[in-house]
């Protein structure tokens, strides 16, 4: 074996212990050192739900990071983030622009409500209707204040006991409310419990008639994990396809087609999910591997890098750099920049 085939395995194998663990890729066992921002745009006064609004995340200084559009309930997210201090500038026809300044210096920043006042000289009809949805409409506030309350809990406190509280008492309030069943879920895989967690994410499945695209996608995960890849792999797909944008997703199934040797369709996967989420380790881990069996070292030196910069230190990180440092010897000592792989 070859040295560079020493350092890959030491590395491959350093990360794909925890890679495999069920619920790995969800949020509530995401790397320590991202953040979210989530949130709701509003009109000034009315309350009402502005579908659509054009959202530009920017760093301290207004240079623009990430591009997103709010969803017809006017919701809005931004993930992998690194802890700092950030601009959010949001636009929507007929209203005022309006610009944030964000300070994820300590924790995420879920549930932000943005207000944009009407442009001077046009103003909502009085009757304009409200964009939440029919579903949203028959869950009592309570349950809602529930439900906030326990996502708040899982992702920023870290407190997931707490968090299945209230997911369960919102659940028994409203037991229609197949979101809250998909975080109760989500905050027993953060108990390391992915049986109850199964149970959850079917149920959220059930109530919303297989529509729920983030439920499909946990449960297809879960599936797949436990080698039950005949059921798993297509929930996984139905969720991708209603919510393409989901890079746990993506990721799952990068390392899914990656499995099978299919590199190709597992090379797509895995730059989809780097592009949603640029500041995940994982998602280079997954591409280094990717592009060493393709023996594309160039690429492979990308990937290396772009790990090393968001996880320097740990073990892994550690031997991403013996490798990187491997790969570049030899690229720079050979014609054809191949390396020999043995």
């Amino acid at each position: 074996m070859g040295r560079i085939d020493f350092f890959l395995g030491v590395f491959l194998f350093t990360l794909s212990v925890p890679a495999r663990a069920p619920g790995f890729v969800f949020p509530s066992v995401l790397e320590r050192s991202t953040f979210a921002l989530t949130g709701t745009v509003f009109t000034d006064g009315t309350n009402q739900r502005i579908p659509s609004a054009n959202l530009i995340l920017c760093d301290d200084g207004g240079t623009p990071l990430q591009q997103s559009s709010a969803s017809d309930s006017g919701e809005f997210s931004f993930q992998g983030l690194h802890p700092g201090h950030y601009i959010l500038k949001i636009q929507a026809s007929g209203f005022q622009d309006a610009e944030l300044h964000i300070d994820l210096s300590f924790t995420s920043d879920r549930g932000l409500s943005v207000s944009l006042k009407p442009s001077r000289n046009l103003s909502l009809p009085p009757s304009a209707p409200s964009t939440i949805s029919a579903h949203e409409l028959v869950i009592p506030e309570a349950a809602r204040n529930l439900f906030t309350s326990g996502k708040t809990k899982l992702y920023t406190q870290n407190n997931p006991k707490g968090a299945l509280h209230d997911f369960q008492s919102a659940t028994a309030q409203a037991p229609a409310f197949y979101e809250a069943f998909y975080q109760s879920g989500m905050a027993y895989l953060s108990l390391q419990n992915p049986a109850a967690a199964e149970k959850q994410f079917r149920k959220s499945l059930d109530l919303s008639q297989n529509k729920y695209a983030d439920a499909n996608i946990a449960l297809g995960t879960i599936l797949i994990h436990r080698n039950e890849v005949r059921e798993g792999e297509p929930l996984l797909r139905q969720g991708l396809a209603s919510n393409p944008h989901s890079w746990p997703g993506q990721f799952e199934l990068g390392e899914l087609e990656l499995s099978r040797g299919r590199l190709e369709p597992a090379l797509a996967a895995a730059q989809t999910a780097a592009q949603l989420a640029p500041q995940q380790a994982v998602v280079y881990r997954l591409l280094a591997v990717i592009h060493m069996r393709q023996k594309n070292y160039p690429a492979l030196v990308t990937a290396l890098n772009s790990y090393i910069e968001l996880d320097p230190n740990s073990p892994a990180g550690l031997r991403a750099k013996e490798l990187l440092n491997q790969a570049e010897k030899q690229i720079a000592n050979s014609p054809d920049a191949a390396v020999a792989v043995k």
